[in-house]
């Protein structure tokens, strides 16, 4: 055994494998990530700079646009707040003249013609101003009226009229036809004069005005006698048309909506249009709940009252806001003005974003084009540079790939091995280092041949050894006279033929590392039959996987342990010569080898009549060897069942 052994292990250890040149080929073709190793962080770096420069410089751009809009936006309702307010003012001042001097003529009265005459002097200074007029407590009235075409007429009411209210045009004859007549009319009854009744300069809510339905509201003032007592009162009215047209002419208004609403939230005057301002039924809208979807979501941001609201309670100044609608951003501000004579408005006003970031977001598409372009760019001439570098290096390694005994290189190595640079020289040390790799292999493999067949003879010799001994103790067991000894010599040559076909195997194989057990197995269990059933009718079967292969150094002591497994069987399992049938099977079960000998005898003899033999310690001895288990269990079919169990 000992002999055996080193036998076996020089042979493992003069084996030399061949060149793994799929191995070789997964190991260089990494190398042609190298250009990507070299190119990507370069890119990385140069990506992630971009990005955030590109983050920083959108976040200071917008940020400007961003106070830019609110400046605008501050500079336009103060605008529209300062055009209306002037406006009013003129109206408050118009409508406070007037009544002082009328209150100066009460003990003289002039004719209306003086007073029409000289309302529509003041129209002709105060463009912003549509009607001014005159009421009296005994319901006479005055008018001097700006229509919406810039032409001028008069009106008058009273006791020459029948109480009508007659219009005529103001270069017409007084004594003409009319061009409008309305009857009933009592200026006692009307808004602006019950807010003079109040004895102070007063702005009246929105009505409709007695000629045309248009919305207006008037600056009235109270006329006073000498006695101060109220007489009547003048008024200076706008028309709220004309408010939102002013509103329209704003040149930002065309980017987003100006609104001027009251107390409640309703609408005055918008941007949108005079006919935004009255809802389907013709009166004023509210601004929160407004059909145009804009004036609506420019309130709501605002906090504008909503119906049902009480009356907006908004700090004066100015407050900011922002929204979004259909995809679009709006930044907004809210303005509250109020003043002593009633008048609180709130102007809003909201513009869209886009309007003022289009031309820079445009600009920022044409840089970032650029920019990319440029990156786009570096990247393709690192790529290209890169690519002078590692085409040598890819020849280099396909030449590594096709490192093999007898197989040229290719063409590409040769070539680069003729270039006067470093690669160059690389190329032609590794020519160099071929050729003298072709001579040293051509030099081993002949050893390797050569001694590849020394082994084989070896075997042949030591399987040939075997046999001759395993012939002589036949010889010498025919000459003893007694059965036990001769019993005795034939196991021992079982024993022997057992290891002899081992070596058989593996000069038959070729293989000295692992041994097939199928085939192995087999021939044990034919030449068992052959020599200890030749006189019985005993079946034996033999079952192993074709992929089991074990090294010399288990495949030899789990032989001898088949061997005296199925010989005891063969002489014990079958009394009188019985016919019966031996299984051995060998198979893998998760990390470990099975091997079971199976037999249908008479099956386990009782403990006490349990013999320790020399076969019995030998299976023993031998499975420990193995680091194995060892396990006895009657058969199903009433017979012996063996498990020897070793680690795979």
């Amino acid at each position: 055994m000992l002999c055996l052994s080193v036998i076996i292990h020089y042979s493992d250890a003069m084996k030399i494998p061949p060149p793994q040149a799929g191995k070789s080929a997964f190991t260089l073709s990494r190398g042609t990530h190298l250009k990507r190793v070299i190119i990507l962080p370069f890119f990385l770096i140069m990506a992630l700079g971009f990005t955030v420069s590109w983050a920083v410089y959108l976040s200071g751009s917008r940020a400007a646009i961003r106070d830019a809009m609110a400046t605008i936006i501050r500079e336009s309702s103060e605008r529209v707040a300062t055009d209306a307010l002037v406006i009013m003012d003129q109206a408050l001042m118009a409508a406070s003249v007037n009544a002082a001097l009328i209150g100066r003529d009460l003990l003289a009265p002039r004719s209306p013609l003086f007073y029409q005459q000289f309302f529509l002097d003041q129209l002709a200074l105060y463009p912003g101003i549509a009607i001014l007029a005159a009421g009296f407590d005994d319901g006479e009235y005055v008018e001097a009226q700006r229509q919406a075409n810039g032409a001028y007429r008069t009106a008058k009411a009273g006791l020459l009229t029948g109480g009508a209210l007659v219009f005529r045009q103001a270069t017409a004859d007084p004594e003409s036809e009319p061009e409008l007549v309305r009857p009933n009319y009592d200026p006692r009854t009307r808004p602006w004069y019950a807010a003079a009744l109040e004895g102070s300069p007063h702005w009246t809510e929105p009505y409709a005005l007695y000629s045309n339905e248009d919305q207006a509201m008037a600056a009235a003032v109270p006329i006073r006698d000498a006695l101060g007592r109220v007489r009547g009162a003048t008024t200076a009215t706008l028309v709220l048309a004309n408010l939102s047209a002013s509103l329209a002419s704003y040149r930002e208004a065309k980017h987003g909506v100006f609104i001027i609403v009251d107390s409640v939230g309703k609408l005055i005057a918008s941007s949108s249009g005079a006919d935004s301002v009255l809802d389907e039924d013709g009166a004023r809208a509210r601004a929160v709940s407004h059909r145009d979807r804009l004036i609506a979501s420019s309130a709501q941001a605002a906090g504008l009252a909503r119906p049902g609201d009480t009356p907006i309670g908004l700090s004066v100044g100015a407050s900011e806001f922002a929204f979004s609608q259909d995809g679009e951003s709006y930044l907004g501000l809210r303005k509250l003005y109020e003043d002593e004579h009633g008048l609180s408005w709130t102007i809003v006003s909201a513009l869209r974003e886009s309007a003022y970031t289009t031309k820079l977001a445009q600009a920022d598409q044409r840089t970032m084009a650029i920019l990319i372009t440029f990156i786009l760019s570096a990247f393709a001439a690192g790529w290209w540079v890169v690519s002078y570098v590692t085409q040598p290096l890819r020849v280099l390694s396909l030449g590594a790939d096709t490192l093999e005994f007898g197989v040229a290189l290719p063409v590409g190595l040769q070539s680069l091995s003729g270039k006067k640079n470093e690669l160059g020289k690389l190329a032609h040390s590794f020519l160099a280092m071929k050729e003298r790799m072709d001579q040293s292999y051509g030099a081993l493999e002949t050893s390797l041949v050569e001694k590849e067949i020394l082994l084989k003879e070896v075997h042949h010799r030591v399987k040939n050894n075997l046999q001759i001994i395993s012939s002589i103790l036949s010889l010498q067991s025919g000459a003893l006279a007694d059965e036990a000894s001769r019993n005795a010599f034939e196991e021992c040559q079982d024993r022997i033929q057992a290891m002899a076909l081992v070596h058989e195997e593996v000069y038959q194989s070729g293989s000295f590392e692992k041994l097939h057990m199928a085939s192995y197995l087999s021939k044990i269990c034919d030449t068992l039959r052959l020599n200890r059933g030749n006189l019985r009718s005993i079946e034996i079967d033999t079952e192993a996987d074709d992929q089991s292969l074990l090294p010399l150094d288990q495949a030899i002591p789990l032989g001898l342990i088949v061997n005296e497994l199925v010989t005891n069987a063969i002489k014990y399992a079958f009394p009188g010569n019985c016919c019966g049938r031996i299984q051995v099977r060998f198979t893998r079960e998760g990390n470990s080898w099975l091997m079971n000998v199976t037999d249908d005898g008479s099956g386990l003899p009782s403990a006490d009549m349990i013999k320790e033999g020399v076969g019995t310690q030998l299976v023993r001895g031998l499975v420990d060897q193995l680091h194995g288990s060892l396990d006895y269990a009657r058969a199903p079919t009433g017979g012996t069942s063996i498990d020897i169990r070793i680690n795979a």
